[in-house]
C-alpha cells in the first residue's frame, strides 16, 4: 500500500504538471468560449502560461488523496482476487478504483473548473482551499459535490478501459518508451470513449447560476442549444493532453517502483526483498530475463545470509 500511495502521488503530479494547460483549453472549449484556436490565443495572451495554469492548485492539492485511492484500490483489489494477472481482474480493479476516487475527484474538479473559467472581475479566488471555502459559503457543503453522479458515470468505465488497455500493451516489457507510449494510448483511449460524459460534467459543474437542475437536464439542454456536435468539441485538445499526461504519469509510477525495488534489493535480506517485489505485482513477470535476474539476486542474498551467520558463529 505504501508503494501504491507514493508511486500514485508522484505519477499523478507529473501527469497534472504536463497536461494542465491542455486541460484548461479543454474546459474553455467544452463550455462554449470559442474554438480551440480562439481559446488557445486567449490563454496565451500576454506571452506566459500563467492563465493556462490557472486552477492547477486544486488538482495538485488533491493528487495525493486521489491517486492514493486509485492506485491503492486498484492494487489491493487485484491482490485480493483469485487471478490477479488476468485482464478481467485488471478491468474489475480499475472500475472499483474509478468508483472510489470519484468521491475525491468531483470536488477537486469542481474547484478547478470554476477557477479555470473565472474572469478577472469574478469573486472566485485562485487558491485551492480558498476556492473550496468560497463554494461552501455560497452554496453549502453539498455544493462541493455538484456533479458527483456524472463523475462516477465517467470514471468507472474510464478506469476500467485505462488499466486494462495499459496492462495489455505492457505485458513483458516495461521499458521507458513502452511505458510512456502505453500509458499515453491508454489515457487517450479512455478519454475519447468517455468524452461526451466529461463534456456534460464540465458544463454542469461550471453552472454557477443554477441553470441546470441535474446532469441529465444539462445533457438535454446542451443538445437543444448546441446540437450533438458540442459533445465532440475540444476532443483534439483532450486527446493530446491525455496522451502526454498519462504517459508522464505511468512513466513516473514505473520509475518510482523501480527505485523502490532497487533500494530494497540493496539493503534488505532475501525474504524482505522477495516480499517487496511482490508488492509491485511482479513487474515484468513475463520477461524471462527478469525472472532469471530475480533468481540470481535471491541466490545472492541467500549466500550473503549464510556468510553472515557463519561470521556470527565464528565471532
Amino acid at each position: 500500500m505504501a508503494l501504491d500511495f507514493i508511486a500514485g502521488c508522484i505519477g499523478g503530479s507529473a501527469g497534472i504538471i504536463a497536461g494542465h494547460p491542455l486541460d484548461t483549453l479543454k474546459v474553455h472549449v467544452q463550455t462554449g468560449r470559442g474554438s480551440a484556436l480562439e481559446c488557445a490565443k486567449n490563454l496565451l495572451k500576454g506571452g506566459t502560461l500563467s492563465t493556462a495554469y490557472r486552477g492547477v492548485g486544486a488538482p495538485l492539492g488533491g493528487v495525493a488523496v486521489i491517486n492514493a485511492i486509485v492506485f491503492g484500490a486498484y492494487g489491493n483489489t487485484r491482490r485480493s482476487l483469485p487471478n490477479p494477472d488476468s485482464l478481467k481482474t485488471h478491468a474489475l480493479a480499475g472500475g472499483i478504483a474509478g468508483l472510489l476516487q470519484s468521491f475525491a475527484c468531483a470536488p477537486v474538479e469542481l474547484i478547478k473548473t470554476r477557477q479555470q473559467l473565472a474572469t478577472p472581475g469574478e469573486a472566485m479566488p485562485s487558491g485551492a482551499w480558498s476556492g473550496a471555502r468560497h463554494i461552501v459559503r455560497s452554496g453549502g457543503f453539498k455544493a462541493l459535490f455538484r456533479g458527483l453522479g456524472v463523475t462516477i458515470a465517467r470514471d468507472c468505465p474510464a478506469f476500467t478501459i485505462y488499466f486494462t488497455s495499459y496492462e495489455a500493451m505492457t505485458r513483458g516489457d516495461l521499458s521507458v518508451m513502452k511505458v510512456f507510449m502505453a500509458g499515453g494510448f491508454a489515457g487517450a483511449l479512455s478519454w475519447v470513449l468517455l468524452y461526451p460524459v466529461d463534456v456534460v460534467k464540465s458544463r454542469f459543474q461550471s453552472d454557477v447560476i443554477g441553470k441546470y437542475s441535474g446532469a441529465w437536464q444539462c445533457f438535454v439542454q446542451s443538445i437543444k442549444t448546441d446540437g450533438w456536435r458540442c459533445f465532440g468539441r475540444g476532443l483534439g485538445a483532450v486527446t493530446l493532453r491525455a496522451f502526454i499526461s498519462n504517459g508522464a504519469c505511468f512513466t513516473a509510477v514505473a520509475w518510482t517502483e523501480r527505485a523502490w525495488q532497487s533500494t530494497l534489493s540493496t539493503d534488505a535480506p532475501v525474504n524482505t526483498f522477495v516480499q517487496s517485489t511482490a508488492l509491485t505485482e511482479g513487474v515484468c513477470h513475463d520477461n524471462p530475463e527478469y525472472i532469471y535476474d530475480m533468481e540470481n539476486r535471491c541466490k545472492y542474498f541467500e549466500n550473503r545470509l549464510i556468510e553472515n551467520k557463519q561470521t556470527c558463529k565464528e565471532n
